[in-house]
Formats: C-alpha cells, sequence, structure tokens
C-alpha cells in the first residue's frame, strides 16, 4: 500500500495547476481530442514521480522502470489519438507550452520548483495546455487566450496569497505583504478589463474581487492563521468557485469558432 500511494506526486496545488485548466476547457469544448490530450497530461504529471527517484538515485529504481514505461505509453498514445483530431491552432497553442514545462521539469529534477518564478512556469505551462484543449474541441484563439489569462489569475493569484499566509505562520506578520496586495489589485482590474472590452461573464470578475477583498480584510477580521489542513481544504474549495465562475463567464463570451 506504501510504495503504491508513493507514485501520486504529494503536492496538492500542482493537481490545481494541471485540473482546473483542462477540466474548465473541456466543460466549455467537449471533445474526443480535448479529453485524450488531458489524459496525455495526467501521464506526463504522475510520471514526474518515478523520473525524480530515477533522477536523484542516479538509476532506474526497481518497479520505476515498469512505471516510466506505462506512463510514457499512455502518454504517448492519448497524445498520438489527439494529435490525428487536432485543428492546427490547438497544435500551436499545446506547442507554447511545451517551452515552460521543460524548464518546470528541469527545476523539479534539482529540487528548485518551490521558487516564486518556478511556481509561475508551472502555472503557466498547464495554463497553456488548457488553451490547447479549448482549442482542440473548436475554440478559437481569442476564447482559447481569454481561457489562459483567466486560469492564470485564478491560479497565480491565490497563490501568491497562500505564500504570504505561510510567511506570515513562519514570521507572526501581521498583514500580508504589498506586492499580494498589489497583484491581487491587478488581477481584478485585468478582470474587468476583460469584462469591458472582451466580452467576458461578470461572474468572474466579481470573484476575482472577492478573492482581493479576502486578501485585504481576512488580516483584521481573523487573528489566528489556519492550519495546513484547514488552509489546504480553504484552498480546494477557492479552487473549485474559480473553475465554476470561469465556466460560467467564458461561456457568454461571443468569439466565432476557427
Amino acid at each position: 500500500m506504501r510504495r503504491a500511494s508513493s507514485q501520486i506526486p504529494a503536492e496538492h496545488g500542482s493537481w490545481a495547476f494541471l485540473l482546473l485548466p483542462t477540466l474548465v476547457a473541456l466543460a466549455l469544448q467537449p471533445s474526443a481530442a480535448g479529453g485524450w490530450l488531458t489524459l496525455a497530461s495526467v501521464a506526463a504529471f504522475l510520471g514526474r514521480v518515478p523520473l525524480k527517484r530515477s533522477w536523484r538515485a542516479q538509476r532506474i529504481l526497481p518497479g520505476d522502470g515498469f512505471l516510466l514505461a506505462c506512463e510514457g505509453l499512455v502518454g504517448a498514445g492519448a497524445l498520438g489519438l489527439a494529435l490525428v483530431r487536432m485543428p492546427a491552432a490547438a497544435v500551436a497553442i499545446g506547442a507554447l507550452s511545451l517551452g515552460p514545462a521543460a524548464v518546470i521539469v528541469a527545476l523539479d529534477l534539482r529540487g528548485r520548483s518551490r521558487t516564486p518564478w518556478a511556481e509561475t512556469l508551472s502555472i503557466l505551462a498547464p495554463c497553456l495546455f488548457g488553451g490547447a484543449v479549448l482549442a482542440a474541441g473548436g475554440g478559437s484563439f481569442p476564447q482559447a487566450g481569454l481561457l489562459v489569462t483567466a486560469a492564470f489569475l485564478s491560479l497565480a493569484v491565490p497563490v501568491s496569497y497562500l505564500r504570504s499566509v505561510l510567511a506570515r505562520q513562519r514570521e507572526r506578520a501581521e498583514a500580508p505583504p504589498v506586492l499580494v496586495l498589489l497583484a491581487h489589485g491587478l488581477a481584478f482590474a485585468i478582470a474587468c478589463g476583460l469584462y469591458a472590452f472582451a466580452g467576458i461573464g461578470l461572474l468572474w470578475p466579481l470573484w476575482m474581487g472577492a478573492l482581493a477583498l479576502r486578501a485585504l480584510a481576512e488580516p483584521r477580521l481573523f487573528t489566528r492563521l489556519p492550519n495546513a489542513r484547514s488552509l489546504g481544504m480553504r484552498e480546494a474549495v477557492v479552487c473549485a468557485v474559480s473553475a465554476a465562475a470561469m465556466i460560467l463567464s467564458l461561456k457568454g463570451t461571443t468569439f466565432p469558432g476557427p
């Protein structure tokens, strides 16, 4: 049992990075090609665990060779099935995700994936991939661009707030850093701009505004910081609400398909 559980990546936030953009894209533009792309991304994501273990041990560990072979075959097969059904727009957007994905894999193998800029790449790569999933179902470049932008902000802003909460727990600070508040304000401004000029629905900008108010008001409303378990459960709810708000808001866009 312990061996089986060790094959699953332990970083709960990275599951949100992977699944939020792709599942939102599938909800907006369901397609067989998008489903195969999502399966390929999950196989690649799971392959990080045995790959990292083997890299650190300087050899392929017993059992990990079989895992890597299975995950590689599933990923390659799913990607092949997706490519024969994908329009050129989806291929182009998916190719854009390969750069940040390769960088973050290299950093992860060296144990350097927890820095702010590495986490930014960890969010950007699956958001771009989510855009490819959307385009694979017939979504246009503008729709994919809206998805990538909304998904990136929906993940990056809460992550910045989460990092500030953890820093406050360590340093016993009384308020989040000014840069975190500025990031929330900028994200809210971008969301309002997308509502005003790009036709996105109002619900998602309102939700981004609510997250900004949370960052501003919570330190003044609650004197005790949440423990790790409570914090993780709370952020899972935040991620789920972000996904729902994105789906409902992006369904209101009127861009024509390619």
